[in-house]
């Protein structure tokens, strides 16, 4: 099938591709284009306007601004893998990036538009919500900051406003005594799409557990933090949630609780919750390790 005509922009900053937005009647981002190309060639979208974010420089750096990492909404799945910066203080949003579709696509898609697809099964968002990352949006009023796990509504739906733009990813550096950990399962080994997620952040001081965040993804229409077991763990010594303690067991179990899978192709609602509970002791396991060991976040993949 052949895409239909449309006009090709290339701006060169924000402001220009803004301003584009404002004065197209259905204008369309382009940034790595894996889903967007595709539903053009499928007929399922007709856009007059796209508007290409490639020559938009500051989307696609990778920088350290006091102690927050600052990824730009183009920046590539492999950039998230191979970055210095990434593997050293976020190591965990590498090990993420890894487990999404194949090497061409992550040669091409992008963290930005992962997230602004706002599909259920985003592999990027779990872990990002778990280390409390914000996003940046502009637009036509300026520059504004919400907390990522604000920024989906629905299944395919965002809080971005009409000719808004995410522009940048903002993650605190998690500091000493954190651990983090992603864990997914699907149906095949290669190219896979989540039939349930978990990423979990864990902050240890003096042998206890002060702070704890586990999100799921692909088991509701939006990524869902389990508060539920963020509550079963805070304030807990470390040797009551070790492996293979009866507490470790009711966190996964909780977190499987506050899921909401549905049936599909992939699984059954139940099957989703058994896998999510699995994923949960798994990522939480690995992350309380990362944090114990003092494992430097660089170093924990190897």
């Amino acid at each position: 099938m052949y895409i239909s005509d449309f006009r090709y922009h290339r701006p060169q900053t924000l402001a220009e591709a803004v301003a584009l937005l404002e004065t197209s009647r259905d204008g369309v981002l382009l940034a790595g284009g894996t889903d967007l190309l595709v539903d053009l060639k499928q007929g399922k979208r007709f856009h007059e306007d796209v508007i290409s974010l490639t020559r938009i420089e500051e989307l696609h750096s990778i920088e350290l601004h006091g102690d927050s990492l600052v990824i730009g909404a183009a920046v590539t799945h492999n950039q998230l893998i191979h970055s210095p910066l990434i593997r050293q203080s976020c190591f965990a949003i590498s090990e993420a990036a890894a487990t999404i579709g194949t090497e061409q696509i992550r040669n091409t898609a992008t963290v930005g538009g992962n997230l602004c697809t706002a599909a259920s099964c985003a592999d990027t968002a779990p872990i990002l919500i778990a280390l409390e990352a914000r996003v940046e949006l502009i637009g036509g009023r300026g520059r504004r900051t919400l907390a990522l796990a604000n920024l989906f509504v629905d299944h395919r739906r965002t809080a971005l406003e009409k000719c808004e733009i995410l522009s940048r990813i903002i993650v605190p550096v998690p500091p000493a005594g954190t651990g983090a950990a992603f864990e997914k399962f699907g149906l095949r080994q290669a190219a896979n799409i989540s039939v349930a997620s978990v990423a979990v952040m864990v902050r240890v001081v003096d042998q206890r557990c002060e702070r704890a965040s586990f999100v799921m993804g692909a088991v509701a229409p939006t990524p869902r933090i389990s508060g539920k077991a963020a509550g079963l763990v805070e304030g807990r010594p470390v040797s009551q949630v070790s492996e293979g303690s009866e507490l470790l067991e009711r966190v996964a179990r909780a977190v499987a609780d506050d899921a909401a899978p549905l049936d599909d192709i992939r699984g059954s609602a139940a099957f989703r919750r058994e896998v999510t509970a699995t994923l949960a002791r798994r990522a939480f396991e690995k992350a309380l390790s990362r944090a114990v060991t003092g494992v430097a976040e660089g170093q924990a993949g190897r």
